[in-house]
């Protein structure tokens, strides 16, 4: 007996492009939903974390990073709503503004000091470009401007060599982290 095949919600690239690896997507996917469906095993870390191989005619990259963004953000809803219902919204509250007040701590530091450095060698993130991201966020964040998530998450930075640019790591960590509140402000 033969499995009967889906029909799969992604396109391919072209065979000689590079897109994820279907067999680990369709994986992916189908364990995520019966996780999700089921309540177990599945957390917005988790899908946020996750990585696929690239191969030649894989699935389309930007298709499959839309559907895991929209389960990561139904999750991390879903765990804002447990949080509540087992500790309180004043628990809840009390969380988000002490996330608030260490994001806020670090927007409020001087252009070009929002972060380390890029050690020698290392390609590190255009410091202004980082800047002119951080103040839009602190506009968001004080109700001056309207940023949308999208624009959060798919924000690029030019290269920058060493000491001349921000660490990668630390610039990236604290975009998740405003992407995590900006999801469950929502």
């Amino acid at each position: 007996m033969s499995k009967t095949q889906t029909a799969s919600p992604f396109n391919s690239v072209a065979k000689r492009d590079y897109g994820y690896h279907p067999g680990q997507v369709d994986e992916f996917i189908d364990h995520s939903r019966q996780a999700y469906e089921t309540d177990s095993g599945i957390t917005a870390d988790i899908v946020q974390e996750k990585t696929f191989d690239l191969v030649r005619g894989g699935y389309r990259t930007d298709q499959v990073d839309q559907v895991l963004e929209r389960l990561e953000d139904a999750l991390r809803k879903a765990e804002r709503d447990d949080y509540i219902v087992s500790r309180g919204q004043q628990a809840w509250d009390l969380q988000l503004i002490t996330r608030l007040e260490e994001l806020t701590a670090r927007l409020e530091r001087p252009r070009g000091e929002k972060f380390r450095s890029a050690t020698t060698g290392t390609p590190g993130y255009n410091v202004d470009e980082v800047d002119v991201c951080m103040a839009r966020v602190t506009s968001h964040l004080n109700d001056e401007e309207h940023v949308r998530l999208k624009d959060i998450r798919n924000v690029t930075f030019s290269n920058e060599k060493g000491p001349q640019g921000y660490d990668e790591a630390q610039v990236d960590a604290f975009l998740q982290a405003v992407i995590e509140l900006l999801v469950v402000l929502d």
